[in-house]
């Protein structure tokens, strides 16, 4: 009897996804989504035997029902929407799916929500344009600190393969539960540049975007623990990351010639690993992040006792984030401490949530600054 019940639960567990499966048919037939010139959009999913369909979309403040027709196709019309590239993704009888027929997905650790691009009249930043491109290369290098191979996303500016110039390197993190991919194809920091530097905006430099997940856990950047984590990635940077770069690409091997930036969970990472390695770092951008009070205090400390040599040593401590971001408290605390520490920084505060449309927004913003004289 026992034996009998395994084998039907294990039945019910597989049946679960196929059940899920026979409601939506990948039908090439049904485009998805359709996106108008003045930003409205249509999003369509074959679910012939769905219940229930919604959409949830980052430009939407919560879930919309779509109708479904006679053919069982579902759909909705939305906007207009303003430009950006959103994640978004259904809820079929309450399980997230991606948009099965758009292959334009978000890299994560978890589920895969699909992306649409909006464009604007005045191409963005991030949008592809007739301009000339830098290379992204996918590379792997030994990590002395984790004992394993890990990952690395890199671009190289255009005409770098044409001379033998030596570039700055950015280092570029993504955040918690995002991969060394994301900053590339959800972040589009290869375009981004591309653009400004055609538009004779930003110096022509190296991205090195990492996988910022150190295999032991993300504590709460609100808590001392978190300072652990930040330094095992603060490790595999300086011994492991740095190093391998520096010996296959044509980078500067100086600390005016590196900064170090992320979103969210990198933010905070990069802020650490930024301030613990002065000697190494002259730039530091946080995307959406902080350290506390007690992380500085504990790591710090000797920083803000000599403000004047710390400043001398930064050549750019920038920090942003959305005034709907549920890091908002906190990272504006993180601002106000390094007022009354007299470091000097650049701060800016946007619209918006935690998100990848403000995370863009920051890097266009520091990108036109880092490695200027």
């Amino acid at each position: 009897m026992k034996t009998k019940s395994i084998v039907s639960l294990a039945l019910c567990l597989l049946l679960v996804p196929v059940t899920l499966f026979a409601q939506i048919s990948r039908n090439q037939s049904v485009s998805s989504p359709q996106v108008r010139p003045g930003g409205e959009v249509t999003f369509r999913l074959k679910a012939p035997y769905a219940k229930n369909v919604e959409i949830s979309a980052q430009f939407l403040k919560g879930n919309q029902p779509l109708q479904k027709d006679s053919n069982g196709v579902w759909s909705i019309t939305l906007g207009p929407v303003k430009p950006d590239i959103y994640p978004y993704n259904f809820i079929v009888d309450g399980t997230s799916v991606s948009d099965p027929t758009n292959t334009y997905l978000f890299p994560n650790e978890n589920f895969k929500a699909s992306l649409v691009e909006i464009p604007a009249e005045q191409p963005l930043l991030s949008s592809m344009q007739n301009v000339e491109h830098g290379k992204v290369t996918y590379c792997y290098y030994p990590s002395e600190t984790l004992k394993c191979t890990r990952p690395l996303v890199i671009y190289t500016p255009p005409g770098y393969d044409g001379d033998n110039t030596k570039y700055p390197v950015l280092y570029l993190v993504s955040g918690t539960t995002d991969t060394e991919e994301t900053w590339f194809k959800v972040g589009r920091a290869n375009l981004i540049l591309d653009n400004l530097i055609a538009q004779k905006k930003a110096v022509p430099m190296i991205i090195v975007m990492p996988y910022g997940n150190m295999l032991t856990g993300t504590p709460a950047p609100s808590t001392l623990q978190a300072a652990d984590m930040y330094k095992v990635f603060s490790n595999d940077m300086t011994k492991s990351i740095i190093p391998y770069v520096e010996k296959n690409f044509r980078a500067i091997p100086d600390r005016e010639s590196r900064a170090i930036a992320g979103f969210s969970r990198g933010g905070g990472q990069s802020l650490f690993t930024g301030f613990i390695h002065l000697d190494q770092f002259a730039w530091i951008g946080s995307y959406s992040a902080y350290l506390t009070n007690e992380v500085w205090d504990k790591y710090f400390s000797a920083l803000s006792a000599k403000p004047e040599e710390t400043n001398k040593k930064l050549r750019l401590l920038w920090m942003g984030v959305g005034n709907e971001d549920f890091l908002y408290k906190d990272a504006v605390k993180f601002i106000d401490l390094m007022k009354e520490k007299n470091i000097n920084y650049k701060s800016l505060i946007t619209d918006g949530g935690h998100t990848w449309m403000n995370s863009r927004h920051y890097l266009s913003e520091t990108m036109q600054l880092y490695f200027k004289k």
